[in-house]
């Protein structure tokens, strides 16, 4: 009789343990992307918004003359790349989610904005810059979006740590219902278990037995579910690309962060493992 017979895998608990992995490889597969796609997405967006500035001008009486003074005084500056004053319907169509269209904004008091990009290889001193443009307009403001990207980056970084937080309570599931489905099946199969003990066969043979059963089984159902992942995450890529704007496009996955997911199913599998060799040496030390 092969060894892999002695402890069949179809009969208990056991077979429902490679669906049970299968849902537990899931939620930790879209937990895994969530947390990789925000990890790169707060790189690209610091990245994206440390080279830009946005220069505000009021509206006023000669708020014509002071956009072309400042424009001027931009693109005399050392460190920036390029300088675009935005139209009044780009103002409004930046404006139009919150007060909607129509005659609202129209009637409005736009101000003048600014955008400013600079250049990576030469730095800008903000500081002197907005001394600069307060001798055109002391109520002309700077705005380097560093308290917004904060708060960005700390809602970021405190889904991260939920993220980890799900991935650790899937991983301890996991072990919880893997001792059960081992107990079981260390149960159900007692008697070749004092058999095989009386005989002589040492616990590190018998604790195989149900390693390699866990195993194949953690394999199967994390190949289940990391199938069932892909299929979610192509559905999801493709909703994503209807969104359009610079956070939800950055929300991507590296080849690397792929590869992490693909090997979910083998740590799966090394996990359920190792947690029926431990469950089976701790019951066998129990044997008189």
């Amino acid at each position: 009789m092969a060894g892999t017979d002695l402890i069949p895998d179809s009969e208990g608990a056991g077979r429902f343990l490679p669906w049970v992995v299968a849902v537990m490889v899931f939620f930790a597969a879209l937990a895994s992307a969530a947390g990789l796609a925000l990890n790169q997405a707060t790189g690209t967006w610091r990245s994206d918004l440390a080279s830009t500035i946005t220069v505000e001008i009021p509206p006023q009486e000669n708020a014509q003359a002071r956009l072309t003074a400042v424009t001027k005084a931009l693109r005399d500056t050392p460190g920036i790349a390029r300088v675009r004053p935005l139209q009044v319907a780009e103002i409004a169509k930046l404006l139009q989610p919150w007060l909607g269209g129509g005659a609202l904004i129209d009637d409005l008091p736009l101000p003048h904005l600014i955008d400013v990009h600079l250049s990576p290889e030469q730095s800008v001193d903000l500081v002197a810059l907005a001394r600069q443009l307060a001798d055109i307009g002391p109520d002309i403001r700077i705005d380097d979006h560093q308290i917004w990207l904060g708060k960005l980056i700390r809602l970021s970084r405190s889904l991260q740590w939920m993220m980890l937080a799900c991935l650790a309570m899937i991983c301890f599931a996991t072990c919880a219902v893997v001792i059960f489905g081992t107990r079981a099946a260390f149960t159900a199969h007692l008697e070749v278990v004092s058999l095989l003990h009386v005989m002589g066969a040492q616990d590190s043979y018998i604790a195989k037995l149900f390693l390699r059963r866990a195993m194949l089984m953690g394999l199967k159902g994390g190949l289940i579910g990391l199938a069932v992942t892909a299929a979610a995450l192509y559905a999801l890529s493709r909703l994503a690309a209807d969104l359009e704007g610079p956070l939800f496009g950055n929300l991507t996955l590296t080849p690397l962060g792929l590869l992490s997911l693909a090997a979910l199913p083998l740590l799966a599998a090394l996990l359920t493992a190792m947690t029926a060799w431990r469950t089976v040496m701790r019951e066998l030390s129990r044997m008189p």
